[in-house]
């Protein structure tokens, strides 16, 4: 018999591989859009209680940050916060958008065209991990926050901390082998909800602790 630890740590790397698998959907979804490559890699992944998040998440990054802060909506909820310093933003934007100034506040074209690339992240990451899992996850349309991402880390967790649960921590970097992107991505779904998913897929036989064994079964 597998003992609660075990078990946990089983659940949790079965819960990185399909994680791993999301994220690499999410980059390539980047690629698509700015032409070039770039991927996510995890660099963190725990479950933790929502009164330890404080000192788990921080911006970390030097220089003024961007953030976009999703709900994770469907069969699971959570928060999703993507940030993104201030001069990725503006390099997206000029692939996105043609040559421009860099200016410290966006146009509204400018706003829904970061939304855009933040909601094309959050959708193919949330899908992904859904078709593994066989649940609808979805992203609500993306809060852009330009002037006060630590408030807005801030507002994510104490949101969090009122619902007094448990959180899966998934935490991420761009890779951009050209240097262009750079930013990082936290998904903080609410961890019940997950683990029951997981041992659902498990007890139908397909959740394995790579991303090929986590699909559903073919019809």
């Amino acid at each position: 018999m597998v003992g609660r630890d075990e078990g946990r740590e089983l659940t949790l790397a079965r819960l990185r591989a399909l994680s791993e698998h999301s994220l690499r959907r999410a980059g390539d979804s980047l690629t698509a859009l700015l032409g070039h490559s770039v991927r996510l890699a995890v660099t963190g992944l725990a479950g933790v209680p929502a009164t330890d998040l404080p000192g788990l998440v921080t911006a970390g990054d030097a220089g003024p940050l961007a953030g976009l802060r999703f709900q994770i909506t469907g069969e699971a909820s959570g928060q999703m916060v993507i940030l993104f310093p201030l001069r990725t933003i503006h390099r997206m934007l000029r692939v996105l958008l043609g040559e421009r100034g860099e200016s410290a506040s966006l146009s509204g074209e400018e706003r829904s065209a970061v939304q855009e690339v933040g909601n094309i992240l959050a959708s193919a990451f949330l899908s992904g991990l859904g078709d593994l899992l066989g649940r609808r996850l979805l992203p609500t349309p993306p809060e852009i926050h330009l002037d006060d991402s630590a408030g807005l880390v801030q507002q994510v967790m104490a949101a969090l901390q009122e619902q007094q649960t448990e959180v899966l921590v998934i935490q991420a970097l761009f890779e951009d082998p050209e240097q262009r992107i750079e930013g990082r991505f936290f998904v903080l779904p609410e961890m019940a909800s997950l683990e029951a998913m997981v041992r659902g897929v498990a007890a139908d036989g397909n959740a394995g602790t790579s991303p090929s064994a986590g699909g559903r079964s073919e019809e």
